[in-house]
């Protein structure tokens, strides 16, 4: 993996798209290479380069059908008779896409092309065989990686994967599907090889749509179309599968009356053909003994995870969160360029413990903790998934407040002092001290009301401390009790502590 921050591409190889994503700008290409003997070649259709001309385009040599044929040892005669290599012819679009995605700027020296999962190891080092006669990539070898493997790097970024159970990633190209199965303890480690089902992709899709409105034209009266228009219609068909992904009725210009396909008719287009991939995606989990409990969601990627049919019934046949991505066409892309942008392993084995700042060495540098976002190029709109939460983070610890100690602690050997006991006690031990200097002041003023004279009342306070009392004395007759009881007047009494003067208060 490149070891460069900053600036990456990444691109993504299907039989029927190819797509580059760069940390601003995002495109697709149908696999359609143009050759010129005087200009660089051009990739994609001709209504998808403004910068070429139609009488520019028919100029060139147009030479298609090579993806699927890199590694099969065969070449690919064009028009002209001349041959070529398959895997260069995909070297030299791939290079066509970069310039494309780039706008004719200079190339990121990251880059990361991603490899259909069910290609051969002939296929593979075939087309890095031919990246590496590029001449600009030559001195910066281009990263090969498989589409699974960059799908579940993007999607682990945003919006999450499950950290336990198996995944099934479902790539639904315009071939076929691919079926790969991957256990999330075990850091995404793949479970038997990929497997390819044909039942389901865009092309069943497209001639299902196309036997469809011939049919209807059949029966307006219109009859069918001719040999030379069928291509053609095939195409609008394509396009029209694409529109019904996010509107309710797309229409095919250029007939009698005009002819219109609504989402109904798509999703019956497909019932047959993804009843098909259910069987097979069970027959995949049932052949690597995957019970139904220990399947935690299943990933939907390629240009057929936009139909939100495919989304809907994954997650209602399997029981389980299906994830996928606004543009599911380009995350195998986006996966690509994140693994070469420095910031992010493609698929870590197992997250790392925290360690503190001071255990690493001065000249080592950090550990990134974030992968770096998804570009701004692929906004988050169009599709909404069925997307399983990402794992939850722990909240940031709020401030602890402090705990009122237990009763025995209060009273157990060294005490707490009074003013960090809590605020009950404290108001407890407020109000009893006011009662016992209510008490004492209640109890100062009876001995006042039955007390000596005025005049022996100093002589007495000077003595109480000192001297016990006769115990022969008689209090005179004239302060014998009253029968009744008489309800002294008391002054108002402040709420402070009792008075500190040891003369006993006298009445009014």
């Amino acid at each position: 993996m490149a070891q460069e921050t900053g600036p990456a591409l990444g691109m993504s190889v299907g039989a029927t798209t190819l797509a580059a994503v760069t940390a601003d700008r995002a495109i697709t290409r149908r696999p359609v290479l143009t050759l010129f003997r005087d200009r660089p070649s051009q990739i994609g259709m001709p209504s998808e380069n403004s910068a070429v001309s139609s009488e520019l385009h028919d100029r060139g040599l147009v030479v298609t059908d090579f993806v699927d044929r890199v590694g099969g040892g065969g070449p690919v005669v064009a028009s002209d008779g001349s041959t070529h290599r398959p895997e260069q012819l995909l070297a030299d679009g791939l290079h066509a896409l970069a310039y494309a995605v780039t706008e004719g700027r200079p190339i990121p020296p990251a880059v990361a092309v991603t490899y259909p999962a069910h290609w051969s190891r002939d296929a593979v080092g075939a087309l890095r065989t031919a990246l590496g006669r590029v001449s600009e990539w030559a001195q910066h070898p281009v990263s090969l990686i498989s589409d699974t493997t960059a799908a579940l790097t993007a999607l682990q970024a945003n919006p999450g994967l499950p950290d336990h159970g198996i995944i099934a990633v479902c790539d639904f190209g315009g071939s076929g599907t691919n079926v790969t199965l991957v256990d999330a303890e075990r850091g995404f480690e793949p479970i038997g090889a990929t497997r390819r089902s044909t039942v389901f992709s865009g092309d069943v899709i497209d001639q299902a749509l196309l036997d469809h409105v011939v049919a209807d034209l059949g029966g307006n009266g219109d009859g069918p179309p001719t040999v030379g228009s069928l291509t053609r219609l095939r195409s609008q068909c394509r396009d029209a599968k694409e529109q019904l992904s996010s509107e309710t009725v797309a229409e095919l210009a250029g007939f009698h009356g005009g002819v219109w396909l609504t989402r109904v008719e798509l999703d019956e287009a497909l019932r047959q053909p993804l009843e098909g991939f259910y069987t097979a995606l069970q027959n995949t989990l049932d052949d690597n003994e995957i019970v139904p409990d220990s399947l935690s969601a299943i990933v939907s990627v390629g240009g057929g995870a936009n139909m939100p049919t495919v989304t809907t019934g994954l997650s209602q046949r399997f029981g389980v969160a299906v994830i996928s991505s606004p543009r599911p066409q380009l995350t195998a892309a986006i996966g690509a360029a994140l693994s070469v942008a420095g910031n992010v392993v493609a698929i870590p084995k197992k997250a790392p413990p925290p360690v503190e700042p001071a255990q690493f060495p001065e000249s080592a540098p950090p550990p990134e903790h974030a992968p770096p976002p998804v570009p701004d190029s692929v906004p988050e709109v169009g599709l909404q998934p069925l997307v399983t939460p990402p794992p939850a983070r722990p909240a940031p610890a709020a401030p602890r407040q402090p705990v009122a100690p237990e009763p025995e602690e209060i009273g157990g050997q060294g005490g707490v002092e009074w003013y960090r006991r809590p605020v009950p006690v404290v108001i407890l031990a407020a109000l009893v001290a006011m009662l016992l200097g209510t008490v004492a002041v209640l109890v100062l003023r009876r001995a006042a009301d039955t007390g000596p004279g005025p005049s022996e009342l100093t002589t007495v306070s000077s003595t109480t401390t000192t001297t016990a009392p006769s115990p022969t004395f008689e209090p005179p007759p004239a302060f014998a009790p009253s029968p009744e009881p008489i309800s002294p007047s008391l002054p108002e009494i402040p709420e402070s502590s009792a008075p500190e003067s040891t003369e006993s208060p006298v009445s009014p």
